[in-house]
């Protein structure tokens, strides 16, 4: 495939495909995948180039299944991707004001980030499997006084109005993306390093592991541990750092932290995005 081609989950609108286009450009095709497993098939089978993973949120925090993912597949971290999420309110060409809004569709999440707004504008939240997948399915049946919550791209997309922006409670919300791809990365910008370790179980095991990279002068910026699935009351440690694994401080710490972890796999150096 010559033609970059990148696989995201959800319907056509999502916040995945607005990042897709900030990050890869307007005109660059997309693929709508049913779940964040099918992402990683997409890249691997060659159905696309890469794909676009959403691993955080500033609201919300971390994107659980998407890590636990990371784990399972081979696939690299190329580039992290931060873009805004702005929840727009949007219905039909025939209903031109928000007084006309009885009820709002959308993603359980999006509901929940626009909780106060929505009462105090007496709109009733109803949950939709999908932000984009409820503007879609508004588009193709109107309903009088029925709206949907959803990204402007959306709105575009479906041909809908949009009556209000910003619907959101707090304005700080964006949401972390890894650009995904069966290659490393070529060495661009100011580079951060993805890892996943686990720890023998003895008292100190992570002061060890953590002492790899702050005697080596590298700076963290992400630590999150999360249980592992086939072996109880035991956690996986996703940490990013800045640095290039090429670099030779960061790979003697991996050396280290190697010979003091019982598990550890990079997931890529890339550059980082942009700080907001």
């Amino acid at each position: 495939m010559n033609e970059k081609r990148i696989a995201f989950q959800g319907e056509h609108g999502a916040y995945s495909e607005q990042a897709i286009r900030e990050h890869f450009g307007a005109d660059t095709k997309s693929l709508p995948c049913r779940s964040f497993e099918e992402i990683f098939a997409a890249v691997r089978d060659g159905r696309a180039t890469q794909g676009m993973l959403p691993v955080e949120n500033s609201l919300a925090g971390t994107v659980i299944p998407a890590y636990d993912l990371l784990v399972d597949h081979d696939l690299r971290v190329q580039a992290e991707v931060i873009a805004r999420v702005e929840h727009c309110l949007m219905a039909g060409k025939g209903e031109t004001a928000v007084s006309q809004i009885h009820r709002a569709k959308s993603h359980h999440q999006a509901l929940a980030q626009c909780a106060d707004n929505l009462k105090r504008m007496g709109i009733e939240p109803i949950e939709h499997y999908d932000t984009a997948g409820a503007a879609r399915d508004l588009a193709n049946q109107p309903e009088a006084g029925t709206a949907a919550i959803a990204s402007a791209l959306a709105a575009e997309i479906y041909d809908l109005q949009i009556l209000a922006r910003n619907l959101e409670d707090q304005s700080f919300n964006f949401t972390r993306f890894f650009v995904l791809g069966r290659e490393d990365a070529p060495r661009s910008g100011k580079p951060k390093t993805s890892i996943i370790f686990t720890t023998r179980h003895n008292a100190g095991a992570l002061y060890g592991v953590m002492g790899e990279l702050a005697t080596r002068q590298i700076n963290l910026t992400k630590i999150e541990s999360r249980p592992r699935r086939n072996r109880p009351w035991h956690y996986l440690f996703y940490v990013d750092f800045e640095g290039h694994e090429d670099d030779k401080p960061v790979q003697e710490a991996l050396l280290g932290i190697l010979k003091r972890s019982s598990f550890l796999k990079v997931l890529g150096s890339y550059p980082a995005a942009e700080k907001v």
